[in-house]
């Protein structure tokens, strides 16, 4: 039988560990920040304003890691009625207020904890996307004059698309399908309507307009 691992440690261990991944997503976002960005790349329309000449996409995901790492620190000190402490802008500080974070979080009720991980985790993901290591969610395309179309588990406009994936899910946390899976599809070409159509985890094929 396996070890039950509590919840007051393993949320510890995840907050460590998202911490950890951080700060390394970091590290490779510095390497970017000469690389100047490019508009086209993410961005179609109009650009009215001259572009500065490295990526800003990394330089900020980096400064807000550096704004998030303070607060979070300055928050579990606070909270533990500990004096508070001052940190300047540079990454070994930076650091350093990361795995203060970590060592804090152990004293911290579990609530700040999760709190701090769901913070951490979101940087994640915008860093991972400055990387180009996954891809932001978009809306699924409307047709003239229709609306949205709506998940067909929970009725709500929450599908997302990832179109170099592939991949299309309802981003409401707590839709699942009959069977307590998350719901998510696939576009495969039916030779039945002689279109690609949107085969669900169940089999369903397409979504209520």
């Amino acid at each position: 039988m396996p070890q039950v691992i509590p919840v007051h440690t393993a949320l510890r261990t995840q907050l460590r560990d998202s911490a950890s991944a951080a700060w390394q997503l970091s590290s490779r976002l510095e390497l970017m920040i000469a690389v100047r960005s490019r508009p086209g790349d993410r961005f179609h329309g109009k650009i009215d304003h001259s572009q500065p000449p490295w990526n800003a996409q990394a330089a900020n995901a980096i400064l807000d890691l550096h704004a998030k790492a303070r607060e979070m620190e300055a928050w579990l000190r606070v909270s533990q009625k500990l004096p508070p402490r001052t940190r300047g802008g540079s990454d070994e500080n930076t650091q350093k207020a990361l795995e203060n974070v970590t060592r804090l979080s152990e004293a911290a009720d579990d609530g700040t904890v999760r709190d701090h991980i769901r913070e951490l985790e979101k940087w994640i993901r915008t860093a991972r996307i400055a990387l180009d290591e996954t891809e932001m969610p978009k809306r699924l395309p409307r047709r003239p004059g229709q609306p949205e179309p709506r998940c067909p588990f929970c009725g709500n406009h929450t599908l997302r698309m990832w179109p170099l994936m592939g991949k299309i899910s309802c981003i409401k946390p707590d839709c699942k399908d009959d069977h307590d899976r998350k719901p998510y599809a696939k576009m495969e070409y039916s030779p039945h309507v002689q279109d690609f159509v949107l085969v669900w985890q169940d089999g369903l094929a397409g979504v209520p307009a």
